[in-house]
């Protein structure tokens, strides 16, 4: 039986929250005009105001946490940054301009920065949502999963309905390999906020059909129809729909919608790697490349674009340089576990067993509960040491955690029907089973795969 690969490609978008201030003290007539010129998306107005307010007001904590907010708008992540810490020596006890704070210095990468500024916010509100959300993504950012799925656990504990901290939970859901969890906390998430983007995109990467709300979907797709809808909304239906054409494995329908939200939103470093991952799927590895680079343009430590320009160099034949971007994620952040699983399918490809078991097995510890890892992993052990027994075991492990691992189905059903398998391990029947369902779960594309399951059940059928 060959060595099957299994490269998944998945993105979660991690957001973090800065809500408006609510300065203690007063805020000035002239900061409230800039803070509703915000909301009603003049910027240019609100910047105006809210600088014309701590010229006026140089004293008031709340002028500052409003100017702050509008700079952080602005894309003035420094300048808001300077101007929370001037409301925090106005007034130290609000725990929300700190909170703010904190989320801007993590947009600036000053990470450890930011966990001292939520902590504060944290000892003045214990029970601050959004000060643990933020807290979460400064661990996350730091490689620290599981103190941030502690803290965005007690944020969704703390506020059942903070749809960020939801999001946030399932991409640490997602990242330690358990899809299903993850696709139950995108899906809340999305529930609870429809305009907030990441949820849903991330619910079209999970493609769990389960949580996928017909009714949901068309509110997103009435509220784009409407006349002013924003372009990001519009953006945001033209990629839930070129999810769900992925998931139905219509390919070039799928990129042909990315690309009309991409004209939408040209910096939606989402969309860039999402259409580089259907471009990968149609073999167009030179599109997937540029994608897959302009997202990095925008964000470097978009460490999954980095991991799927990895996975489209496999494609191409090119595993020694794709093993070096996988080694250069290692090296970035050891935590990143589809990097560990990469290396190991490279390193099995070329049959370099040991160091194969050694990357699967950190990257098993990373996310004990992905099941194509242990599926590589039972791989593996029937190449050292034979152990059928300990192979069958192993793949009804794998399929116990995901029951639509389609390698695993194509495994189990051979392993079981191979006349070489000991007799009293043998199950012709359960083989069946399991070769029928890889053929439903199996692309048309996968033509060596979808052979060898119907050459088993023909000979199982004529050996019956």
């Amino acid at each position: 039986m060959p060595f099957r690969l299994v490269l998944i490609l998945l993105a979660a978008v991690l957001a973090w929250g800065a809500a408006m201030a609510h300065a203690q003290g007063e805020v000035p007539a002239r900061a409230r005009a800039a803070y509703r010129a915000l909301l009603r998306g003049d910027l240019s107005r609100a910047d105006a105001e809210s600088a014309e307010a701590v010229r006026e007001s140089e004293q008031s904590a709340g002028a500052w946490s409003v100017r702050a907010y509008v700079l952080s708008h602005r894309g003035d992540k420094t300048g808001a940054a300077a101007a929370y810490r001037r409301a925090i020596e106005l007034d130290p006890r609000d725990a929300a301009v700190r909170n703010n704070l904190g989320a801007v210095l993590l947009e600036l990468g000053e990470v450890e920065g930011a966990l001292v500024a939520v902590g504060e916010a944290l000892r003045l509100r214990p029970d601050y949502a959004d000060a643990r959300n933020n807290q979460g993504a400064a661990y996350e950012r730091q490689g620290r999963v599981d103190e941030a799925r502690r803290a965005y656990t007690t944020a969704t504990t703390l506020d059942p309905e903070h749809a960020q901290a939801h999001n946030n939970l399932g991409a640490v859901q997602l990242r330690t390999g358990d899809v299903q969890a993850a696709a139950a906390s995108f899906a809340r998430a999305a529930a609870l906020d429809p305009e907030f983007a990441a949820p849903a995109l991330n619910l079209a990467l999970v493609g769990d059909s389960a949580d996928r709300d017909d009714a949901y979907y068309a509110r997103l797709e009435e509220a784009a129809s409407r006349p002013g809808a924003s372009a990001q909304l519009r953006a945001r239906v033209l990629a839930m729909r070129a999810g769900r054409e992925a998931d139905a494995q219509r390919w070039g329908r799928a990129r042909e919608l990315y690309l009309d939200a991409l004209r939408l939103a040209p910096r939606d470093t989402t969309l860039l790697n999402n259409v580089a991952v259907v471009e990968d799927q149609l073999g167009l590895d030179r599109e997937a490349l540029l994608h897959l680079t302009e997202a990095l343009d925008i964000d470097p430590d978009l460490l999954v674009a980095q991991n799927n320009i990895g996975i489209v160099h496999v494609h191409r034949g090119d595993l020694e340089l794709a093993q070096a971007v996988f080694e250069s994620l290692v090296a970035q952040d050891p935590d990143f576990h589809r990097a560990h699983y990469n290396l190991g399918v490279i390193h099995a490809s070329e049959g370099r067993v040991t160091e194969a078991r050694r990357s699967f097995e950190q990257a098993a510890r990373l996310a004990p509960r992905d099941a194509s890892i242990r599926y590589n992993l039972a791989l593996l052990g029937r190449r050292a040491d034979g152990d059928v027994r300990a192979e069958l075991q192993a793949y009804r492990e794998v399929l116990r955690m995901d029951p639509d691992l389609t390698e695993a189905h194509l495994a189990l059903g051979m392993l079981l029907a191979d006349p070489s398998t000991p007799p009293r391990l043998r199950a012709p029947t359960e083989a069946e089973r399991h070769l029928r369902r890889f053929l439903e779960l199996a692309p048309e594309t996968d033509d060596e795969g979808r052979t060898q399951a119907d050459e088993w059940l023909a000979w199982l059928a004529a050996n019956r």
